[in-house]
């Protein structure tokens, strides 16, 4: 571990609840976390446990940022309102909001001392304060450090009904500078409605023409996650609404047959490949009669998706996918990147890029404020029933979203191609792609472009990019490339080494005349509800 930034422990954390955590992050942030400092690396911070929090960290760790805690003693799970304060030590977006939580009950609040700022407090008192001794800060937190069972992910503790004990933790870690140099992707958002097509004007509760009005009227975007099944029929007069109003409203791809479990069963390489190649002829076969540009973006049926399909789906032509971390880690249990699930912009699992999707459900708006905290796109996905009252539901999270600041809305390529982190270093500007197809909106001050492998994409080497004046150029990973062309548009970049499309071989996928007939049924109940 020489070498290596540590986080010293102030005591035996290995029978500690949070020992599963804190392996969790040392693969994401690469760091150690250590009691005893002897033939260590570099320690950049303390945590402190001890008592209830009022522990004197300041004089336990010197000059490093510390984080005081009370012992891990919980008598359960409790809702409480925590306003946050309005200072600029607060990160973004928490800064000045009042939100309900569910949180770690502890036995009393902090008393504050001098010279101590309050970050967060509950009616009863503080409960997350800081201090600054010299250019040093100090933090102090009622509550434990988060935990999480080897079953468990790091979605677990960060999520929108919980999330306060990790946010103290994650934003100490980035004051005693642990992954504080890069930055995240500019603020995205975009929604999602399952399985509508362009049989009518409208689908169940959903009526294309109204949501166009309300896109419009409120800033916000709408993906219909459209079934390749149903592409035998298109009406005419609502794929020119699609066409006319594509700043508003967009296609993405559904399955193929929407049928239960349909990209998780234990398929052979070719049936995988077969299924995803009519799922791709039946879209094209969408895009010429409704002259539309359907996303290559895979949503999965109810969520389910193998990571062995996620390997076929970038051989076959698709973008991305979008997947909750929750049926990630369901539909793939036992495997090791499972543990990170949540944490960054967008996963890439088997090569395949995957961002996230929240539900209508829970706390909706700590859901979107713990996407924006961590760079995640803000994508809420319905069905049709959810819109039963209108599409108002819409409405208020779009509010909400664009209450957050410049917010980018966009169909779901779009925003992928937006999934990277970035840093100024020098006059250089340093990126970690996080996807296969990007494009990177730089800051003024960027004179040269490093790409940075990351994780999978370390055997991505090298870069095809396309600038705005339609110059075409090669970058390879870790070389510094001189930016004299204009980007003022941005820079489209492409990973050269990305595997050719499977040649399509047009041997169907076996589809039963029973699954064409369950979808009609299906359609047709969703129409016939709103009678």
């Amino acid at each position: 571990m020489t070498g290596t930034k540590c986080i010293r422990i102030s005591q035996d954390f290995e029978t500690s609840p949070a020992t599963e955590l804190f392996s969790v992050l040392e693969w994401i942030f690469g760091i150690g976390f250590i009691i005893d400092a002897r033939n260590s690396g570099y320690i950049a911070g303390h945590i402190i446990i001890g008592g209830d929090g009022k522990g004197n960290s300041a004089a336990d760790s010197g000059n490093t940022p510390s984080l005081c805690v009370p012992p891990t003693a919980s008598t359960g799970q409790t809702w409480a309102e925590v306003e946050f304060s309005d200072d600029l030590e607060v990160p973004f977006p928490y800064r000045g909001r009042r939100v309900s939580i569910k949180r770690v009950e502890v036995g009393s609040v902090l008393t504050l001392r001098p010279g101590e700022k309050i970050l967060a407090s509950t009616r009863l008192g503080p409960i997350w304060t800081v201090s600054t001794i010299g250019l040093t800060k100090h933090f102090r937190s009622a509550l434990p450090l988060p935990s999480i069972s080897a079953e468990q992910s790091f979605c677990d503790v960060f999520n929108g009904e919980r999330f306060l004990e990790m946010l103290v933790l994650l934003h100490f870690l980035r004051e005693a500078g642990i992954g504080e140099l890069y930055r995240n992707p500019i603020l995205r958002a975009g929604f999602i409605i399952d399985d509508p097509n362009l049989h009518w004007h409208s689908y169940g509760f959903v009526d294309y023409r109204e949501i166009v009005a309300h896109a419009i009227r409120d800033n916000y975007h709408v993906s219909f996650a459209t079934i390749p099944l149903d592409t035998w029929f298109t009406h005419a007069p609502t794929a020119d609404l699609f066409r006319r109003n594509a700043h508003w409203l967009s296609l993405l791809i559904h399955g193929n047959n929407h049928t239960k479990r349909e990209l998780t069963r234990n398929y052979t390489g070719a049936t995988r490949r077969a299924l995803l190649r009519q799922a791709i002829r039946r879209i094209e076969r969408l895009e010429q009669r409704a002259n539309l540009r359907v996303c290559r973006i895979m949503v999965p049926p109810h969520g389910a998706c193998s990571e062995a399909m996620l390997a076929e789906l970038v051989r076959c032509g698709f973008e991305a996918a979008y997947i909750s971390a929750g049926s990630l880690r369901a539909h793939n249990l036992g495997k090791q990147w499972t543990k990170t699930l949540g944490f960054f912009p967008a996963e890439m699992i088997a090569g395949c890029p995957v961002l996230p999707r929240w539900g209508l459900t829970g706390n909706v708006k700590n859901t979107l404020l713990t996407a924006a905290y961590l760079g995640q796109p803000m994508v809420l996905r319905g069905h049709h029933q959810d819109f039963k009252d209108g599409v108002e539901v819409f409405d208020e999270y779009a509010r909400f979203i664009n209450s957050l600041g410049n917010v980018y809305w966009s169909n779901m390529s779009d925003l992928s191609r937006l999934s990277y982190l970035w840093r100024i270093d020098g006059d250089s500007c340093r990126i970690k792609p996080l996807g296969r197809n990007l494009v990177l909106k730089l800051p003024e001050e960027a004179k040269n472009i490093i790409i940075e492998p990351i994780a999978e994409t370390h055997r991505f080497s090298d870069w095809q990019a396309v600038f705005g004046d339609g110059s075409v150029h090669r970058i390879r990973a870790d070389e510094p490339f001189s930016l004299q062309a204009s980007i003022s548009n941005g820079i489209s970049i492409k990973c050269s080494a990305s595997p050719p499309p499977e040649p399509d071989t047009k041997s169907d996928y076996p589809v039963r005349p029973s699954l064409l007939l369950r979808r009609l049924l299906t359609e047709a109940r969703d129409r016939l509800l709103i009678a």
